[in-house]
């Protein structure tokens, strides 16, 4: 088994991702921004990375070829595969703009994986790889090198193992020991909500600590404005956080003073990039009493857009 590390590197900001050229010394690099992904390799033993939308220094990382071949294969001893983020730019030399078109600067560097072509037809997906390798810009040996990369890593995955009929599907869990810790597995309904429509949260449970979880669809992709509407008797000065996870991830967190008894309404911002999202409410302190929670489309997500 393996995850994918990203994004590799100097990936510090979301806004604009695609277009930002990250200006970073070669120390500071080398000390901050690769250290993590060093550790990962080299004691970690990280099989898949994948670069990042942006630049640094002025060369898209995914034809960075200093990053992804000399310093992570090279000096770390990397042996598997190089990503992109979903339809990433990339160009060949800093006073060249970069499209997504330029996959032969992406195999010089040993990005060895595109994600992805715009269309279901990969023919149809308009790069320059063969224009460049007719040209002699690309060679077959760096063709064959990210073909080699790829096969070596689908050959030792357990994908390859299942194929063959030799994995049993179990799954070691390392550093857990107790099984009295493992929660509960229980299963869930996703309730599919049309766009503003709330969900019940009466009389759950709000004491300290407790989680409430639900499942939602939505019909699209993107950012959603999510009100909670909740009361409490408290004091004006009293602070009862509430935490929304979104599939595992901290969503927002919605933070009530005591309302003397009034229902009130906050709203924060959460992306699903799923149409199938796992949520979870996280009540730090007791004292509120929630109503309901609805969600409402503010910003849709395409994800050739995106």
């Amino acid at each position: 088994m393996t995850g994918t590390l990203k994004h590799f590197s100097a990936n510090n900001q979301e806004a604009h991702r695609h277009d930002i050229d990250s200006v970073v010394s070669k120390r500071a690099l080398r000390e901050i921004y690769l250290k993590g992904f060093e550790m990962a390799v080299k004691e970690g033993r990280a099989t898949s990375i994948m670069t990042t939308y942006g630049a640094v220094n002025g060369i898209w990382t995914a034809g960075l070829y200093d990053q992804n071949t000399r310093i992570l294969r090279d000096e770390w001893g990397f042996e598997g595969i190089v990503m992109t983020d979903w339809w990433a730019k990339v160009n060949f030399r800093e006073d060249e703009s970069a499209n997504r078109q330029n996959t032969a600067a992406m195999v010089r560097s040993q990005n060895d994986l595109y994600m992805v072509v715009d269309r279901p037809d990969l023919n149809s997906f308009e790069d320059n790889t063969m224009a460049s390798l007719e040209e002699g810009v690309v060679t077959r040996g760096e063709l064959l090198r990210s073909a080699r990369n790829i096969c070596s890593f689908i050959l030792k995955s357990p994908a390859m193992e299942r194929l063959l009929g030799i994995h049993d599907g179990s799954v070691e869990v390392l550093g857990f020991e107790d099984e009295t810790n493992q929660q509960d597995t229980f299963e869930l309904d996703y309730q599919h909500l049309e766009n503003g429509e709330h969900v019940d949260l009466s009389g759950i449970d709000t004491s300290t600590g407790n989680t409430h979880v639900f499942a939602i669809s939505v019909d699209q992709t993107g950012t959603y404005d999510i009100t909670l509407t909740a009361r409490s008797n408290a004091g004006e000065l009293a602070q009862m956080p509430v935490t929304l996870f979104a599939n595992n991830i901290p969503g927002a967190t919605f933070t009530f003073n005591g309302t003397d008894g009034e229902w009130v309404t906050q709203t924060k911002q959460v992306f699903f990039l799923n149409q199938h999202n796992y949520l979870q409410l996280y009540f730090a302190l007791s004292g509120l009493e929630v109503k309901d929670v609805s969600f409402t489309l503010a910003d849709e997500f395409s994800m050739k857009n995106g």
